[in-house]
């Protein structure tokens, strides 16, 4: 299967060769100054919005620019060394090892698949999907992933529909609210707007509870070799990010509008009240069932990414450094 960021992983990885320890050009300088992205404008990565706006990357000594940037961009940019660190999800993770770009999953934000799939109610069957439009963000995400999963519990293939890569969540979303396409995944804030427009929930994976890295924090094996110190003040501003999503309504819900263009109370209640009571976890600690779940989705469609040791891309030790109690 041709992945969508193969060429630029591709060239990002002989960048990397090239740069390695112990070869000439290599610098192996501690960071003053952090790049950080991620790969969706969602929720999802709530928890590093807040440790920009409410200064926790600054008090833990990282000065971090964050920016948008999808996942076909930033998974190259971090083997690169364009960025030190990048938010994505695990299908992308998994994708993008299976091409040896050699990542590591620190933090898990959302540990689950989170989405519903929802159809315009002239195709809200099985039967109705057939030979239409699905639209996914690109052929490696957690969105994609998550589609073939709900295919699955319907009994169709993706030989049975036309999946249609838009982009980003925005775009699917809009593209289903206009009917350029019959359905697609997605969830809150999303969804409020869903529902108010007629649309049909078909296939419920958040209830279903089902491992997956939906969104999560990476980076190579490289920069947290030679840069421990840094990835941990980092995953320590992520945790604070994470445990003031859960713990501070209002700050919450005012970073998401801010970050979404929200501005219906109704509609930040829906979203958060999603998130903290039916996605996050108590903890944002990583686990090797989450990526393995990832893996699984994908392997049907890209053998290469059946090979992979999920227990070789997760590293548990930031966030349990983060957790435990200070002396």
């Amino acid at each position: 299967m041709t992945h969508r960021f193969e060429s630029p992983l591709l060239a990002a990885l002989a960048v990397a060769a090239f740069l390695a320890p112990g070869t000439p050009g290599a610098i192996a300088a501690e960071p003053t100054q952090l790049t950080i992205s991620y790969s969706q404008k969602t929720v999802d990565f709530l928890p590093l919005w807040i440790a920009s706006d409410a200064g926790y990357f600054k008090a833990h000594g990282v000065d971090v620019t964050l920016r948008y940037l999808p996942a076909e961009e930033g998974i190259p940019a971090l083997v690169a060394g364009q960025e030190q660190i990048a938010g994505f999800g695990g299908s992308d993770g998994a994708s993008a090892d299976a091409q040896g770009a050699n990542v590591k999953l620190v933090v898990t934000l959302t540990p689950t698949y989170l989405f519903q799939f929802w159809a315009r109610p002239d195709h809200a069957s099985a039967a109705a999907l057939k030979g239409q439009r699905i639209g996914i963000t690109s052929t490696t995400g957690s969105l994609y992933a998550g589609t073939l999963l709900a295919l699955k519990e319907l009994n169709l293939t993706t030989s049975d529909v036309i999946l249609t890569p838009l982009g980003g969540v925005t775009n699917v979303n809009s593209s289903l609210l206009a009917g350029s396409v019959v359905a697609a995944l997605s969830h809150p804030p999303a969804t409020y707007q869903f529902q108010r427009a007629g649309l049909v929930d078909l296939v419920d994976l958040a209830k279903k509870k089902i491992p997956s890295v939906n969104a999560g924090v990476w980076v190579t094996q490289s920069f947290m070799q030679e840069h421990r110190d840094v990835v941990q003040r980092v995953v320590d501003a992520v945790v604070e990010g994470f445990r003031r999503e859960k713990s501070d309504r209002a700050f919450a819900e005012d970073e998401i509008g801010k970050q979404l263009g929200i501005k219906d109370k109704r509609q930040l209640d829906f979203t958060y009240d999603f998130y903290v009571n039916e996605v996050l976890a108590a903890e944002p600690i990583p686990e090797v069932a989450q990526v393995q779940s990832n893996i699984d989705a994908l392997s049907a469609k890209n053998p290469k990414v059946k090979t992979l040791d999920a227990g070789s891309m997760v590293d548990q030790s930031f966030v349990k450094n983060s957790v435990k109690p200070r002396t």
